[in-house]
């Protein structure tokens, strides 16, 4: 079983591509009470809380983190407005694997793209990275699934 952990607007969309690949799943947000039960892989799809390293060490798969931007560079909550402030037309979403430091563990792919302009706004950045943020979510989740089975 995959469980995710993730804002609420993005439930709907994980929920509904994880059932068309008939993938057992659970998905809980920031205000749901987590439960410490065994489950066989971790997702934080930008999930607005630090996971705590027992609940990191639960699944037999690990704990990944899909981050909305290029990683090394850009860690932490704050990368829209780095990337603004550093007039950036270059960008990526990040998959890694999740440790207990934060936006640190082994990266497992980055989709890199290029912006027609640099960003003005969070907004802007937002929309595009979530765009790309969800292919890769849905690249990479069969990738993991493959390695279930």
């Amino acid at each position: 079983m995959i469980r995710v952990y993730t804002k609420t607007r993005h439930f709907l969309k994980i929920h509904k591509y994880l059932n068309s690949l008939n993938l057992k799943h659970e998905i809980f947000t920031k205000d749901d009470v987590i439960p410490e039960t065994s489950f066989d892989l971790g997702i934080s799809y930008c999930y607005p809380k630090k996971i705590q390293n027992k609940l990191l060490i639960i699944p037999k798969l690990g704990f990944v983190n899909y981050h909305p931007g290029p990683l090394p560079k850009y860690k932490g909550p704050n990368e829209y407005d780095e990337a603004i402030k550093n007039k950036e037309t270059h960008w990526g979403v990040t998959v890694h694997d999740m440790s207990e430091e934060y936006d640190s563990g082994k990266i497992r792919e980055i989709l890199e793209f290029d912006l027609h302009e640099p960003p003005t706004s969070v907004e802007e950045l937002g929309a595009v990275s979530h765009y790309f943020l969800f292919n890769l979510f849905k690249k990479t989740i069969k990738e993991f699934i493959k390695i279930k089975n």
